[in-house]
């Protein structure tokens, strides 16, 4: 057979069946009603030509299981039988069928070709030899053809010509398909591999960027440092679309990924915490509308699912300002054996013009192009997210007009799962603790390290915890540790540092997480690249905290099966204050923490202590035109203003860790007057928090 590769020419073996099972029968069955009710009908016996399409029935049945059944004839032997059968079989028809059989004399060609196009050109020659004997047979002993021996002879000549010819066209076909194939190969895996390898400088580029910005003492040079790191992360984010389109483009037909048994509630979970991290300080709801019906396991690509979800999440966030980014899963038809479902992820930012509906999912297309374009990137998002929704088996959508918001949607029949292991594999899944474990935690943010230290005591661990990159050094050369906790950014030594010095004294290192509140990609590769174990964003949360300690022992982690907690302090109302200057689900993490008035007034408190600090620092470095300085704070002040929940002080500090000298002192002025009224918005709307606390305490004593 031709066609390279024993998958492909099984599959082309099992096409041939199939069309001999449907087309062949009901050619079969077609003559055998010409004979029964047509005009000229012959003498032949209605019991042979019954018997003789029962037989053929039984031989396509037949050559079909063995076709799906490679290990009880290969698929070779079964193509070099079939194409000797298959035109002996239509010989004793039309020896049979009489005069009705010039009617059917094309399908020796047919037959003929059908095995050139679909198996390769041996079986379409062995097809080809046979029909002619066949045919010469017919020719040769019916009354009927020997009286057209000129129709019969024109046959036989197309039937020795065409399929010479199509023979040479077959050959030209793969030839060419094949020629296509390499080259779509090549440039896949020449994309990968200068993609993967334009990564290592990239991090070296980032590594020394920030060292001069660190060194250096003037504006700027600063300036100029920030500005490359930046532009790394924005480059650092196109190279993994690339690298990830390559990958598609090379297994693009690849099903051989194992399905696995998952939840989707606990999918819709891990997407949303993704979603959340990528929102970082844009004053954006997330909400999740998940239907409580679905309960049962089900049984699918699990990664691609969530690798899908959070690429339309990603575009979402980064084409709204303001407003939410929704994700929703919806049950639209439940079986025994499967659930449809709809998958959607929502927007309310630019929208899309209908005229680029269909275009978006064109890999590299962007709506805006030119010097006019407002928003970075490859334009590959949504078509990688397509070509994973279409392997799945559905298609992926969109409903958006501009000004109006987006929703990317989809439906996937998914099997369900209600057996115990997949109920066990499901648990096995969800969110872990592990419990009782020495940790050393550094962070020379006050709020943080007490919210940090707070949770690792709740889960059971021996806290120790420093003020300083020094104390971190010191407890770290005298104790040993089973799991470390780094703040990145410290002012004496940052968490670089001490993981460095640490690994420089010890041949057995313990797991190491470094604790920041800068999500660019190219900071995460950098702390990933000198040997941790992760990188944790702020705020911080049990799912975050707990998720790592598992990583690092698996088998010691156990699902988290907590009773619902009975709050103490209630719904806390704001007076006076617009509500969106604090995120709910912030101070809801607070009260995880630990639901005590006290705790949460001494947290909060602290927290606005915090933020008063920071802010006069911050003013001090605008004035003097500082930089570096305003960076180093800002970042702190958006580190405090997550944990906190304060979203919009948190936005501002985000837009201030980036700001250029000529954006800082053209606009100083203006920069003081927007810090001022957030922070002061801000510290008022935790104040009355604070106040509520203080009052529940006061009512528990």
């Amino acid at each position: 057979m031709d066609p390279a590769g024993s998958h492909e020419a099984n599959r082309s073996v099992i096409a041939q069946a199939n069309f001999r099972l449907s087309f062949g029968v009901l050619v079969a069955v077609t003559i055998a009603c010409v004979h029964w009710f047509g005009a000229s009908r012959p003498a032949t016996g209605d019991g042979l030509v019954l018997g003789m399409l029962s037989g053929y029935i039984a031989y396509a049945a037949l050559a079909r299981w063995l076709a799906a059944h490679p290990q009880w004839l290969a698929s070779r032997d079964l193509v070099v039988i079939t194409a000797v059968i298959d035109p002996l079989i239509l010989s004793a028809w039309m020896y049979f069928a009489g005069g009705s059989s010039m009617v059917f004399v094309a399908f020796y060609l047919f037959t003929t070709l059908g095995f050139g196009f679909r198996v390769g050109t041996m079986a379409m020659h062995i097809c080809q030899a046979f029909s002619l004997f066949g045919f010469g047979v017919v020719v040769m002993t019916s009354p009927t053809w020997q009286g057209n021996l000129l129709f019969a002879a024109s046959h036989a000549l197309l039937l020795l010509v065409v399929p010479l010819y199509a023979a040479s066209l077959v050959r030209r076909i793969n030839a060419a398909r094949e020629a296509a194939e390499f080259d779509s190969r090549a440039k896949s895996q020449l994309l990968a591999k200068v993609s993967h390898e334009l990564r290592t400088p990239l991090t070296g580029i980032v590594a020394d960027a920030q060292l001069l910005e660190v060194e250096a003492v003037d504006a700027g040079t600063v300036n100029r440092a920030r500005s490359i790191q930046r532009l790394a992360t924005t480059l650092d984010s196109e190279i993994k679309q690339l690298l990830d389109l390559s990958k598609i483009a090379v297994h693009g037909g690849d099903r051989s990924q194992v399905a696995e048994t998952f939840s989707l509630a606990f999918t819709a979970t891990q997407v949303i915490g993704s979603i959340r991290s990528i929102v970082g300080a844009k004053p954006l709801a997330v909400e999740l509308d998940f239907d409580e019906r679905i309960k049962l396991p089900v049984v699918g690509r699990h990664q691609e699912l969530v690798s899908i979800l959070t690429n339309l999440a990603g575009n979402a966030v980064k084409f709204t300002e303001q407003g939410s980014v929704a994700l929703e899963v919806r049950l639209l038809e439940a079986t025994d054996t499967a659930y449809r479902i709809r998958f959607a992820v929502s927007d309310t930012g630019i929208g899309i013009d209908p005229a680029y509906h269909e275009k978006i999912f064109q890999p590299f297309f962007q709506v805006e192009s030119g010097p006019a374009r407002r928003y970075g990137g490859t334009g590959l998002g949504t078509s990688i997210a397509s070509e994973l929704v279409r392997r799945m088996g559905g298609q992926l959508q969109v409903d958006s007009a501009r000004g109006r918001g987006s929703t990317f949607f989809f439906e996937l029949r998914l099997p369900v799962d209600a057996s115990p292991s997949a109920e066990t594999a499901v648990a096995n899944a969800a969110p872990s603790c592990v419990a009782g474990k020495r940790v050393l935690v550094a962070d020379d943010n006050a709020t943080n390290l007490s919210l940090l230290r707070e949770m690792l005591l709740k889960d059971g661990h021996q806290v120790t915890a420093v003020e300083s990159g020094h104390e971190a050094i010191v407890m770290l050369s005298a104790n040993t540790y089973d799991v470390i906790f780094l703040d990145y950014n410290m002012d004496d030594v940052n968490g670089a540092v001490v993981y460095q010095t640490y690994a420089y004294s010890r041949v057995q290192l313990a797991p190491t997480f470094f604790i920041t509140a800068d999500t660019t990609a190219m900071t995460t590769r950098l702390l990933e690249d000198l040997g941790a174990n992760g990188v944790i964003y702020k705020p911080l949360t049990f799912e975050k905290i707990r998720e790592a300690i598992a990583s690092v022992f698996p088998d010691e982690a156990r699902p988290v099966s907590e009773p619902l907690r009975q709050r103490q302090a209630g719904p806390i109302a704001l007076s006076g204050v617009p509500v969106e200057y604090l995120d709910p689900t912030a101070i809801e993490e607070l009260r995880e923490i630990k639901d005590s008035p006290e705790f949460l007034h001494a947290v909060v408190a602290d927290g606005i202590g915090d933020i008063h600090a920071l802010h006069q620092a911050m003013a001090e470095a605008i004035d003097g035109g500082d930089l570096p300085g305003m960076h180093k704070h800002a970042h702190a002040l958006k580190g405090v203003a997550l944990s906190l929940g304060a979203v919009r002080l948190a936005h501002l500090a985000d837009r201030l860790m980036t700001m250029t000298h000529d954006t800082l002192t053209g606009s100083a002025e203006r920069w003081h007057e927007d810090l001022d009224v957030c922070v002061a918005k801000s510290c008022q709307s935790l104040d009355d928090l604070r106040l509520a606390f203080a009052t529940q305490a006061a009512v528990n004593d």
